[in-house]
């Protein structure tokens, strides 16, 4: 068999599996093993349209659950700027942050915004506002900033009502970029982590599930590990009620 043709079939067969696999396992390896060798019965070939269709229907719906959660995560991104001129500007990437509250809280990476105390936040509709520290966790290196701008209402992305699981779907966000991977490890007392190494560009950027509610914020080990800490929501939760004092 050709190379290209055994890449093709393998493909079909290890989405035939993944997908079908959750409908039945038995199934599942049923078709596995007769379609890599050619083997499929009369009712495997009857039924193969059904698993088609089955896979198709699957691929579409976490298409839309991925766009969904993205729309609803987006409003509460924000990039982080020195001095007004360049946030206005918009030239260069920012550092990412993620509003927490509704009135204006927002986290981001303490080692990326040291130094100052007045930073100025582009929301993600391009709007520039002041930010002034109002924490910082040396431990975990998260800063906590308040816009300053009263009376307004920002949007926020909600936590994680659930608990999450290994193998779930996560996604990260960065302005207009997005990278999806897996939860492999799940520690709600110190890092999460995900199955893919984002990159210094995704460093304090938020990460969620396909429901658009906020697994935690991602953390960077550099481009060498192939995987990326991730600050569990509860623990960004419970210091914005400790050190925050909201």
């Amino acid at each position: 068999m050709k190379n290209n043709t055994w890449i093709k079939t393998f493909g079909l067969c290890f989405t035939v599996s993944l997908v079908v696999g959750m409908i039945g396992g038995a199934l599942t390896n049923e078709y596995l093993t007769s379609y890599l060798f050619g083997k499929l019965s009369q009712r495997q070939q009857e039924d193969l349209p059904i698993v088609k269709k089955v896979i198709e229907e699957r691929i579409y719906v976490e298409e839309s659950m991925t766009t969904n959660a993205i729309q609803k995560a987006q409003p509460a991104l924000a990039s982080l700027y020195a001095t007004r001129a360049l946030a206005e500007a918009g030239l260069v990437k920012g550092v990412n942050g993620i509003i927490l509250t509704t009135d204006g809280v927002v986290v981001s990476c303490n080692e990326k915004l040291a130094g100052q105390n007045l930073w100025y936040l582009s929301l993600n509709n391009k709007e520039v506002v002041p930010v002034n520290v109002i924490s910082r966790d040396n431990g975990l290196g998260l800063v906590y900033m308040q816009i300053d701008s009263e009376g307004e209402f920002y949007q926020t992305i909600p936590f994680v009502k659930d608990n999450i699981s290994l193998g779930q779907q996560a996604i990260a966000l960065n302005g207009d970029s997005v990278k999806s991977a897996i939860v492999s490890k799940i520690d709600p007392e110190n890092y999460h982590t995900i199955d893919r190494a984002l990159g210094d560009e995704f460093a304090c950027s938020p990460v969620v599930n396909l429901g658009g509610e906020l697994i935690g914020l991602a953390k960077t080990w550099g481009d060498k590990s192939d995987i990326t800490p991730v600050v569990p929501s509860q623990i960004l939760a419970e210091l914005l009620v400790e050190e925050v004092a909201l």
